[in-house]
């Protein structure tokens, strides 16, 4: 029995990919891979990412795949045993994409520590490109965000340092922004 295609690998987008990340993918992909530019091999590829492109956007093909990849999956767990499930392989761990908070140290003179005050500081968040509303471009990749739909960007946060703070204080910064929740600072204080 022949095993059945990753669509969402062939078009290198994660499961829960819009519509508009598959549409992008697959432009990219044709535009690469188009029999007229690369020969034989090319063809072939070409036809599994057409073959993928035609599942992943039309909705009903799109449900009834992904449920029999739920059913395999499925299938594929069951004779394993419970230690395995209960620890699974790092790489199939994956960082959570939404919104949390970030971490940083801040490093102090003794007589900063001493006096307190505003420190500014700028976070490094990543956003939605303003030149193309986060969709990366519809027939060429949008040249501000290189076709990704996102760009980074930094967000100036006042942090008020009070006066004896001590060393190992910790901060948290609430941001007003929905892209971080807090920021979380660590104070370390120079030695002389």
């Amino acid at each position: 029995m022949e095993k059945p295609k990753d669509y969402y690998g062939i078009l290198g987008v994660p499961r829960n990919a819009s519509l508009e990340v598959i549409k992008r993918a697959y432009r990219r992909l044709a535009r690469k891979l188009h029999p007229d530019r690369g020969g034989d091999m090319s063809a072939e590829a070409f036809r599994e990412v057409q073959a993928a492109y035609e599942i992943l956007v039309d909705a009903e093909q799109r449900r009834r795949y992904d449920e029999s990849l739920v059913q395999r999956e499925r299938e594929s767990f069951e004779p394993l045993s419970w230690s395995f499930v209960r620890s699974p392989a790092a790489g199939d761990l994956r960082r959570p994409t939404s919104p949390g908070s970030l971490s940083g140290e801040i490093l102090l003179s003794r007589r900063e520590a001493t006096v307190g005050g505003v420190l500014p500081l700028q976070v490094p968040l990543a956003m939605a490109c303003p030149a193309c509303d986060g969709t990366g471009g519809f027939v060429f990749d949008c040249g501000r965000c290189d076709g990704e739909g996102r760009i980074d960007r930094r967000l100036p946060v006042p942090v008020h340092i009070p006066p004896g703070v001590r060393d190992g204080a910790v901060f948290q910064v609430h941001v007003d922004d929905p892209a971080v929740l807090s920021v979380v600072l660590t104070i370390h204080i120079r030695p002389i």
